[in-house]
């Protein structure tokens, strides 16, 4: 009797703890309160559109160029033998820059002169006789146009020994020398290359999609120039338009004229161009930084404290603006954590 005593005593105890094990489960795992976690709102700032001027542009790169740029070359054949001017030298037109050896043109010219006197002389026997009919008329006449002929000749020797001093066509800086003393030059040969740097241009390759826009709105149209590494800044204005557009490159000349500069240019420098094309007046303004990857905005509902998107609506964009439609005119768009956020996901204002 006391070995099944001692049995359902063991029971009892092992039912009163598998009992107080499954109360324990229960109370501390079953029957806890759950903690609840919530994501805490995404941060963003917003910005009202501002009123204010917009203005249309595209960005392109060019070369400066002098406007008047006139090589100067060699009309004879020879050897050099002065060279009078170097690069950056002021000169006056007909300023003589260099010579070309005179020494075989001016004995051609002693000859020529030589031989059209003789002819001269003979033309003015034969005309005095010629009044007493002691000739033909005909000698008369070969007489007169053989004269003629060398005496053509005498005036075209001595022109090309005036050309072997070479002279400055146009007043202006010498860009370039292209030659040296002593050395030979054809006809034709470039000595220098001689500019007006008071008129320097650039020369844009522009889309053709701008074609009718810039030729509508030519008086309108200006450039700010930019050099790489200083910002310096100078204006251009619209020069010529030309009416050819290239198969090629899809793309026409626009030749600006610099006006106004604060800073040293020169021909050859690259620069920027930031092409004005149109001008917006009075128009809501958004920073270009409220912008998506994808050209995306999204404007805050005060209401309902959630971002909504609105995809692209710009009517036209800038570098630092785009031009938003009237009707979001006192609406806060998102200007920073745009890029974070869904739409229709709360946001907290900071």
């Amino acid at each position: 009797m006391t070995k099944k005593k001692a049995l359902i005593i063991r029971w009892l105890i092992t039912f009163v703890i598998v009992l107080g094990l499954l109360f324990m489960i229960w109370k501390f795992v079953l029957n806890a309160e759950k903690e609840s976690y919530e994501r805490p709102l995404e941060p963003v700032k917003t910005e009202l559109a501002q009123r204010g001027d917009f203005e249309q542009s595209i960005r392109l790169t060019g070369y400066i160029q002098a406007s008047d740029t006139v090589p100067v070359v060699s009309f004879v054949s020879g050897t050099l033998n002065e060279l009078l001017v170097e690069e950056g030298q002021w000169v006056e037109k007909d300023t003589i820059i260099a010579r070309v050896d005179s020494e075989p043109y001016r004995l051609q010219a002693e000859q020529a002169q030589a031989v059209y006197l003789a002819a001269l002389a003979t033309f003015e026997r034969i005309e005095s006789l010629q009044q007493s009919n002691a000739v033909t008329k005909q000698n008369y006449d070969e007489a007169k146009a053989q004269v003629d002929a060398y005496k053509a000749q005498y005036e075209l020797a001595n022109v090309q020994l005036e050309y072997t001093d070479i002279k400055a066509p146009v007043s202006g800086t010498v860009l370039t020398v292209q030659s040296t003393e002593s050395s030979a030059v054809a006809q034709g040969t470039c000595v220098a290359v001689i500019a007006d740097l008071s008129r320097l241009e650039i020369v844009l390759n522009v889309p053709e999609t701008y074609y009718q826009t810039i030729v509508s709105n030519r008086e309108a149209v200006r450039a700010h120039l930019t050099r790489s590494g200083d910002g310096s800044v100078a204006e251009a204005a619209v020069s010529t338009i030309s009416p050819y557009i290239d198969p090629q490159s899809r793309t026409f000349r626009l030749t600006l004229a610099v006006e106004e500069k604060d800073m040293l240019l020169a021909p050859g420098m690259f620069v920027s161009a930031e092409l004005i094309y149109n001008t917006m007046e009075n128009v809501l303004l958004l920073p270009q930084k409220a912008t998506c990857a994808d050209g995306s905005v999204y404007m805050y509902d005060q209401e309902t404290g959630r971002a909504v998107y609105l995809g692209n609506i710009a009517v036209a964009e800038g570098s630092e603006f785009i031009v938003v439609p009237e009707s979001y005119n006192g609406k806060p768009f998102i200007t920073e954590g745009q890029n974070s956020v869904l739409d229709g996901q709360k946001v907290r204002v900071v």
